[in-house]
């Protein structure tokens, strides 16, 4: 980072920065780490974390003097998913198509320009994909991502994928805007979303857009399992299976 782009930052700004690094894996940083990672001096990251630590906000541990998130962090998390009222209701329906898919099933919407996980039900698998609420997913990859961003303002869209360099993670992780693009294309027109190892090796996603009461999409809920030899079946028979759900989930979203 530049001097004066350092500079300009205010203190809520450079906590924010600390915030994001630590909600990043593996989770648990070092001050020599953290400051590489956002660019604050040790001496404003040990001032910054100092507050943080009074208000519960992060956690110094004794054993390796890293600093991760703390409980207060997990109650503004709790109150931020309370605020989606229609958790009571999406819930048992999520669950009723992992009963009947025998598969993880989640929801997630888009808040802003950011992706979110809201719930997660995962099932034991031999591989785990660590899908939880909470997390925010990219716009490049996995069935939330591109759903979700295939639906938002095109116009901001195009100027978000300029900005971010996106690394191949996997075998089939989009990386380049007209690719990423073409593929938001696909999913408006077929009007559901696939995603084949593009996050983890041997996971396969499949999920559909649920329209808000205004006719905008912000939500998508999707099924994911293990790549095996019948996968496209499976894709097949999950896709049918979600839509068989679609307007029961429509009726609780906002």
């Amino acid at each position: 980072m530049a001097t004066n782009d350092y500079e300009s930052l205010t203190s809520v700004d450079k906590a924010a920065r600390i915030f994001k690094q630590l909600c990043r894996e593996p989770h648990e940083y070092k001050i020599t780490e953290l400051a590489s990672m956002t660019g604050i001096n040790r001496t404003t990251l040990h001032r910054i974390l100092k507050k943080m630590e009074e208000y519960n906000l992060v956690i110094k541990t004794e054993r390796n003097k890293t600093y991760k998130l703390g409980p207060m962090a997990y109650e503004m998390g709790s109150f931020y998913l309370h605020s989606f009222k229609f958790g009571d209701n999406i819930f048992p329906i999520l669950d009723k198509i992992s009963h009947e898919s025998q598969e993880s099933v989640g929801i997630a919407v888009r808040e802003g320009e950011q992706v979110i996980s809201l719930y997660e039900i995962e099932v034991d698998q031999p591989l785990k994909m660590n899908y939880r609420a909470g997390l925010v997913y990219p716009m490049n990859r996995g069935c939330y991502g591109k759903c979700l961003m295939a639906y938002y303002d095109r116009e901001r869209v195009s100027e978000l994928l300029d900005q971010v360099r996106f690394e191949k993670v996997c075998l089939n992780t989009l990386t380049e805007k007209a690719e990423i693009l073409n593929e938001y294309d696909k999913i408006k027109k077929q009007g559901y979303v696939v995603s084949d190892e593009e996050t983890f090796r041997y996971a396969v996603g499949v999920g559909i857009p649920i329209p808000s009461p205004d006719g905008s999409v912000r939500s998508c809920v999707a099924i994911s399992f293990l790549k095996n030899e019948n996968y496209e079946e499976k894709v097949e028979e999950f896709k049918e299976m979600l839509f068989k759900y679609k307007d029961k989930i429509a009726r609780f979203m906002i």
